[in-house]
């Protein structure tokens, strides 16, 4: 990853957020729609909170289908703690940080107390994917920086907001050992990765 790389580099400015007054049903309705697991909750310009598909499909199946439709159930009652926060100007190194320490698969950059951009897991990922010796990105690489849609680019633009598989497996360092990589289970940052089933999870997702 270049050092001088920041968050305002790679953050997408478009993505998914509702507000805690928007109706649960609603809400869920656009995490299925753009195929993404988690929703930015928003007060104003401010982030308060985050929706993961999980408490939505919980809160929705504990009240029943019929019952969901006549219970003012919003976003604010079923919303968890907001998503780790970083400023647009400080190095990408500091949301990879943040990922790993925290568990998540994406960061909220916030400027003047609003929220203006997410940078995913497989956006640092990519940032650090090594070059050629004649300064050319690798395929994966070149891929994001043309914009072509991947899983992690279309999340935030109105698609997934996860992690492309391409990038799921770990990192390694220069003597070939695991770093850290994105769980393909929950698809958190983390920094020891095992193989289950044919798939590289995080120890949490493998006890489950």
């Amino acid at each position: 990853m270049r050092t001088d790389t920041t968050i305002r580099d790679v953050m997408h400015r478009e993505f998914l957020g509702v507000s805690e007054s928007d109706p649960l049903r609603d809400a869920a309705a656009l995490l299925v729609d753009e195929e993404t697991n988690c929703l930015v909750v928003l007060r104003g310009g401010e982030p308060v909170g985050r929706l993961g598909c999980r408490d939505a499909l919980e809160t929705l199946l504990d009240v029943g289908a019929e019952a969901a439709g006549d219970t003012e159930l919003t976003v604010g009652s079923v919303m968890g703690p907001p998503l780790p926060t970083v400023a647009p100007d400080d190095a990408l190194v500091a949301a990879e940080e943040r990922l790993i320490a925290e568990g998540n698969d994406r960061v909220v950059a916030v400027e003047d107390g609003e929220a203006v951009g997410v940078v995913t897991a497989g956006d640092v990922l990519a940032a650090g994917a090594p070059r050629t010796g004649d300064g050319v990105r690798d395929a994966l690489s070149e891929e994001a920086a043309t914009g072509e849609p991947q899983r992690g680019d279309a999340a935030m633009l109105g698609s997934d907001g996860g992690v492309d598989p391409a990038v799921e497996a770990s990192s390694t360092d220069a003597s070939g050992s695991p770093t850290q990589g994105v769980c393909e289970s929950c698809g958190a940052l983390v920094p020891d990765l095992v193989s289950a089933n044919g798939q590289a999870i995080c120890p949490e997702c493998r006890d489950v």
